[in-house]
């Protein structure tokens, strides 16, 4: 049945070449493929453990854009990140290969699976997708994945397995979610951010919108309703939906929350109680994001008690609140929030598990639009850590902007509070700035969406060599 969708999908479509293979959400792609029965190149500039993956599947890469690399394939995919003067797109152009950007060609994809669950939001979408996953596991469903995180429990972000069920992640950047086509919705939040593809919040939403109206009838979004832009949307929805939350008004309703090695809540659906339930993650928004799960769980008719046995196993996704390392009585984590929003509920979180511990931030700004928009909330989610340090933006695809660097949250910072917060240029200094002022019991934590992970990494090292 499945091979019958895969062939009217795709026709006569044999072999793929994918232009920046070894991004999260090109590579679980990749992998699917292979697992359907494609043949796939792809091509990176670097060599990473995505792509050493990615070849031990059979998916061959060249660590360079060549346009030697676009020869016969019947398709090139490109992420939004690739541009039309690459020379494999261009090649691709020349040789009249059929060119299909990311967003739609996973589109094309997801078609393939009747039940299509996507999680979108400006925050929490991985975190929530992979928790989602470990609870329809929990209930025997093992849906498809298609996610922007590596899962601790399964060591990938990609997986082919139920016929019938899919999760992924509609990313809102350059308006990716609505190439794809979800038959459940969900919408963590609604957060200004991607100003450089948005006009402003309105925008964002509008887009959101339409994404929650591309659900079939019969379909279903599901909503927080603690975020308040999301909540917004609620009146203009002209689909199913419920809303959860610890909102008074949520259909699904939080309460009696509680943190010890974890979190606890209780669940209850229109005044009747669903159970108590338990994961490892501390915090609201992991709070949040199990709810989610349950819900979904919930309205696929699967068994709740099976799915709170799923989050309460859930481990999980690396990047995510990670701890890296330990040494002695320091540990050293690293978390992938590259947005103030993301940065207040880590460091809050952080608070909550170490309470009388010192906490360390080592931020790395990610984008120079998003630090130029967002400077003064950097600034002001880093004042909940005891001591700050700021490396150099990490550029990613832009290209620097005048009068934009990690100095100006700096300066923000040192005009605002009297906590101590330096500027350290080069990565490669922060190891040897900071290992004289770590304290037994400090939690170091890095914080970014660039390469910070490896400071948390070199940080250990020297640390533990000294």
């Amino acid at each position: 049945m499945r091979e019958n969708r895969i062939n009217t999908i795709f026709g006569s479509t044999n072999t793929i070449h994918m232009i920046g293979v070894g991004g999260i959400g090109m590579s679980g792609i990749a992998e699917v493929l292979i697992h359907l029965g494609f043949s796939v190149t792809g091509s990176d500039t670097l060599e990473s453990s995505i792509t050493e993956h990615l070849q031990s599947l059979g998916v061959h890469i060249y660590t360079d854009h060549h346009r030697n690399h676009v020869q016969s394939q019947d398709v090139v995919v490109y992420s939004s990140a690739i541009k039309p003067d690459n020379p494999e797109y261009k090649q691709a152009e020349r040789l009249g290969i059929k060119l299909i950007r990311r967003a739609e060609f996973l589109g094309m994809l997801l078609s393939i699976w009747p039940i299509r669950i996507g999680v979108a939001g400006t925050h929490g979408k991985t975190s929530t997708a992979s928790i989602i996953a470990a609870a329809l596991d929990a209930c025997g469903s093992r849906p498809s994945l298609f996610i922007g995180g590596i899962l601790k429990d399964l060591k990938t972000n990609a997986r082919m397995d139920s016929k019938t069920h899919v999760i992924f992640e509609a990313d809102e950047y350059d308006r990716t979610f609505l190439a794809l086509p979800p038959t459940l919705a969900i919408i963590t939040n609604v957060d200004a951010d991607h100003l450089d593809i948005y006009r402003d919040i309105e925008d964002m939403k509008k887009a959101f919108l339409e994404y929650a109206n591309s659900v079939p009838e019969n379909g279903s979004v599901i909503l927080c309703c603690d975020d308040p832009e999301a909540r917004s949307l609620l009146p203009y929805i002209d689909r199913p939906w419920v809303a959860y939350g610890t909102n008074r008004h949520a259909d699904f309703h939080i309460e009696k929350i509680s943190y010890n090695n974890g979190s606890d809540f209780t669940l209850r659906y229109q005044n009747k109680s669903i159970g108590r339930f338990h994961i490892q993650q501390v915090g609201l928004h992991n709070v949040l994001n199990a709810t989610a799960a349950l819900v979904t769980a919930y309205l696929l008719h699967l068994n709740i008690s099976d799915a709170g046995k799923g989050i309460h196993a859930f481990s999980g996704v690396e990047r995510r609140f990670e701890l890296r390392h330990q040494c002695d009585d320091v540990l050293f984590y690293d978390d992938y929030a590259h947005h103030p929003t993301e940065i207040t509920a880590t460091l809050k979180a952080a608070r909550i598990r170490y309470e009388n511990r010192r906490i360390i931030a080592i931020f790395q700004p990610h984008l120079y639009t998003r630090t130029r928009d967002f400077a003064e909330g950097f600034a002001q989610a880093l004042e909940i850590a005891d001591k700050v340090y700021i490396v150099d933006i990490y550029p990613a695809r832009e290209k620097p902007i005048k009068g934009v660097s990690s100095t100006m949250i700096v300066d923000m910072m040192k005009e605002n509070s009297n906590m101590p917060v330096f500027y350290i240029k080069k990565m490669s200094d922060v190891a040897k700035t900071l290992i004289p002022e770590i304290l037994d019991g400090d939690i170091i934590l890095t914080l970014g969406a660039g390469d910070i992970w490896e400071v948390s990494d070199a940080l250990y090292k020297e640390y533990h060599a000294r």
